[in-house]
């Protein structure tokens, strides 16, 4: 122990040392590994480049030697052709120099003219006309005037250009295709293009077939035929094909390059991701100290500070810089009821201390006057990966700060506690009387409608010179009848409020939906709809509230006609019908239907799908259905549009009956 502790560990000090350094070092690795990451990727493109610019040159050099060859030979064919033209021009002047007669002439040219496809006839020229050698190919010839010519062979050009043109001497004249003077099985492996231009004036003369561009890249030469007659001149060109090109050497070798340049680069971000991990591993491990609430302060084996918290420094109240000996500057004491605290033994022990219960910190106040706080905490030893003790990490934190935040939090999760009892009480009273509000509201919209409808019919009725008093007699009674109604709903509301029982007696079901659309009769025509009725001829009488059936078949057959507004075909089905011990009332329509989310909350309160809706009509409808002891249940129909089916039990007395 010892020895240890005589001996200083600088590790100890950099690995707990202030949270500037690791940022800082931290800082400096990631643009290391940022400058090595970008060095690999430059030296990857510049040997992409140097390798891929070496193939290039090198396809770009053989293609151009090929080239340079390839328009020798044909430089050196033309002019051994333009030769072999002025040979023969030579020896068949020099055969009419002898006096030989025109059929023997004409016999020897044939024979000469056979190994030279480019000369196509030859011509006996007098300054009276010309006389055609060779008369298979005399038919090209163009209209030249007769011309005597020198000693020396001269070229003479028809008037119309073109390919053909006549070698002349003396009055010999022999006639030249230049698109003959290349056959196809003299061309080069890969064709050269090339064009004849005559002398001075550049014009061509003939232009061999140009071959489609096999890329953008094209060599050219151009030269001058070596005879002194025939000095033309000649420009060569090839189209590069893209097979010359190392396309697939340089995908190789842009592949290689790259997979070996992904190794490196991997490997030094496998090395940087190791390096960065430790250090974001030390800065989270310094990060979470400085932002302890507890203080925190790590020592050597000297006792000397390497790191501390602002809660440390607050809690003993100095600064603590980095070096402080904290054994001279924490001071702990024993209270009077625990056994003595042993401070050398607490500051060399190799084991975890944990400080017995009742120690004070002694500390200077901010007058500078000494003070006693009651402290909790640990010295924890640091033990390095090869079991070497490297230092030791003391925690602080006050116990008296401590209660008092409890005890504060307690009450205020108390007071909070109430307050939303409050305010839920409140918020339910609330809720309940907007449910009966809204209630009552869409109870009594439909009776006050009807009263205020039959009201406006009976002024206009007795407004007419010859009052109609029987039908003002009919509106008033019923506008009295709607009025009684909507007392009746009220009077039911209340009962329900007092949860009463429903009132139920024998109803004739067919009767009370003949009301209802007696009611809505002029909703009907404005819709213009198709409504069919199918009823029983039986009476059907089932155990019911009147108000309440009808209010329950005026919902379903409101909002039938609500979703057949904006319907192409309305058709409205209301159809009675025996069930299972009582009576069943379906309502159909022909509209969009029920969408899903709505169909799953069909009877939740509020659940509308109308603008101005309350969502409360089927909710009410059903309460009413089962309060009659019946049912109310909604769908769609397989081939669109809504049904809904009321069920009732059969009244006593239709049972007697049947």
């Amino acid at each position: 122990m010892a020895p240890e502790e005589g001996k200083s560990h600088p590790s100890s000090t950099r690995s707990f040392g202030s949270a500037l350094p690791v940022r800082q070092v931290t800082f400096r690795h990631n643009r290391r590994v940022n400058g090595l990451s970008r060095t690999v990727l430059l030296s990857w493109l510049l040997l992409v480049l140097l390798g891929c610019g070496g193939l290039w040159w090198s396809a770009w050099t053989r293609a151009q030697a090929g080239f340079d060859t390839d328009a020798r030979i044909l430089h050196r064919v033309l002019s051994q052709k333009m030769a072999q033209q002025e040979a023969v021009l030579g020896a068949v002047d020099a055969l009419e120099q002898q006096g030989l007669d025109a059929g023997a002439l004409g016999r020897y040219v044939n024979t000469l003219l056979r190994p030279y496809p480019q000369v196509i006839a030859v011509q006996r020229c007098t300054p009276g006309g010309c006389q055609t050698y060779n008369r298979t190919r005399a038919q090209t010839l163009p209209d030249l005037p007769p011309r005597t010519g020198t000693a020396q062979p001269a070229v003479q050009w028809p008037g119309q250009g073109g390919a053909l043109y006549a070698l002349v001497q003396r009055r010999i004249r022999v006639w030249v295709d230049a698109g003959q003077l290349i056959q196809p099985d003299e061309q080069a492996s890969a064709p050269l293009h090339f064009d004849l231009r005559r002398p001075g004036t550049g014009q061509i003369i003939w232009a061999s077939p140009a071959a489609p561009a096999a890329s953008p890249v094209r060599l050219s030469v151009s030269k001058t035929l070596g005879t002194a007659s025939q000095a033309f001149a000649i420009q060569i060109t090839r189209s590069v094909p893209w097979s010359a090109w190392p396309f697939g050497w340089m995908a190789l070798w842009s592949l290689f390059s790259a997979l070996g340049a992904a190794a490196l680069h991997r490997l030094v971000q496998g090395r940087a991701s190791a390096q960065r991990a430790v250090l974001d591993e030390r800065a989270r491990a310094q990060g979470v100290v400085l932002a302890a609430t507890e203080g925190v302060v790590a020592l050597d084996l000297q006792h000397r500070v390497t790191l501390a918290n602002p809660a440390a420094r607050q809690m003993l109240n100095h600064p603590l810089p980095l070096g402080t000996d904290l054994s001279a500057v924490a001071t702990f004491r024993a209270s009077l009821s625990q056994p003595l605290f042993g401070v050398a033994e607490f500051w060399n022990s190799t084991d975890l201390v944990t400080f017995p219960e009742g120690l004070t910190l002694c500390r200077a106040d901010p007058s500078g006057q000494a003070e006693h706080v009651l402290v909790e905490g640990s010295l924890v030893p640091l033990v390095g990966s090869a079991g070497v003790l490297q230092g030791r990490v003391l925690t602080l934190r006050e116990v008296g700060p401590l209660q008092r935040r409890m005890l504060a939090q307690l009450d205020v999760s108390e007071r909070r506690i109430r307050e939303h009892e409050e305010t839920l009480a409140h918020v339910s009273r609330a809720s309940t009387l907007g449910e009966m509000g809204a209630g009552l509201a869409h109870e009594l919209n439909q009776p006050l409608t009807a009263v205020v409808s039959y009201g406006q019919a009976t002024v206009r009725l007795l407004a007419d010179p010859e009052p109609d008093l029987p039908a003002a007699r009919r509106a008033t009674l019923a506008m009295v009848a709607q009025a009684q109604r909507a007392a009746e709903i009220i009077t039911r509301l209340r009962r329900l409020v007092r949860r009463a029982p429903s009132q139920t007696t024998a109803v004739d079901l067919t009767q009370s939906v003949h009301n209802i659309l007696t009611l809505c009769r002029a909703d009907i025509g404005a819709l213009d709809l198709d409504l069919r009725l199918r009823f029983p001829t039986d009476t059907p009488l089932v155990l019911a509230d009147p108000v309440q059936l009808e209010q329950v078949i005026l919902n379903l057959l409101r909002n039938a006609l609500d979703a057949l507004r904006d319907a192409p075909h309305r058709v409205l089905e209301l159809n009675v019908a025996p069930s299972s011990g009582g009576w069943q009332l379906e309502v159909r329509d022909s509209g969009p239907g029920l969408s899903p989310d709505v169909l799953n909350r069909l009877f939740v309160p509020f659940t509308t799908t109308k603008p101005e809706g309350l969502g409360l009509g089927l909710t009410l409808s059903q309460t009413l259905a089962q309060g009659m002891g019946g049912e109310l249940q909604g769908g769609n129909l397989p081939g669109g549009g809504a049904r809904f089916v009321l069920t009732l039990s059969r009244a006593l007395l239709q049972a007697a009956d049947d």
